[in-house]
């Protein structure tokens, strides 16, 4: 199950619960959408505190996403993983050695709110040119 969590316009924020499904999947994937046709670049908060799994569904399309976004990562410019799993805050952060242009910090699920504030911390660029 994904919620979203309220936040600053330019910051896309869920908690996941439970087995993330594909149609939870296609609802982040939507918001995170509104922010990018919105924002130059936006940051990303997610509480993966209470996930226990993907389903193939969403796993696939996460692959097809990620490959789909491989020209505009840069557009992410944070992403903060709460997690309770140190080994999950290891491989985000990893991860994000290989995005250049994307900070990616774990935090632990005590620093939730401090999460949300660091990835709020990118400068909204509107894409309205005027």
């Amino acid at each position: 199950m994904i919620e979203g969590i309220p936040a600053p316009p330019h910051v896309a924020a869920f908690r996941f619960s439970g087995q993330l499904s594909g149609d939870d999947y296609d609802r982040c994937i939507a918001e995170i959408e509104a922010r990018l046709h919105e924002y130059r670049r936006i940051g990303l908060f997610t509480d993966l505190a209470g996930m226990t799994g993907l389903s193939a569904e969403a796993m696939a399309k996460d692959l097809r996403y990620a490959v789909q976004k491989l020209g505009e990562y840069s557009r992410f410019a944070r992403a903060a993983v709460v997690t309770d799993k140190q080994w999950l805050g290891r491989i985000s952060e990893f991860a994000g050695h290989l995005l250049p242009a994307t900070e990616v910090r774990a935090f632990e699920p005590a620093e939730a709110d401090q999460a949300l504030a660091w990835a709020a911390e990118v400068t909204p660029e509107s894409n309205d040119p005027a």
